[in-house]
């Protein structure tokens, strides 16, 4: 049996925000990864 939630839902646009800031933080993250495996192996 799952626990109540306390706090009432919040508004859709606010999850959607939620959801669209973190895809961006990781795709960002994921780029910077990738450049700088692309640096490290041109060497």
């Amino acid at each position: 049996m799952a626990a109540p939630n306390m706090q009432p839902q919040a508004p859709l646009w606010q999850r959607l925000l939620w959801m669209a800031g973190i895809w961006l933080a990781s795709i960002t993250a994921l780029g910077i990864v990738a450049y700088g495996i692309r640096y490290w192996l041109k060497g």
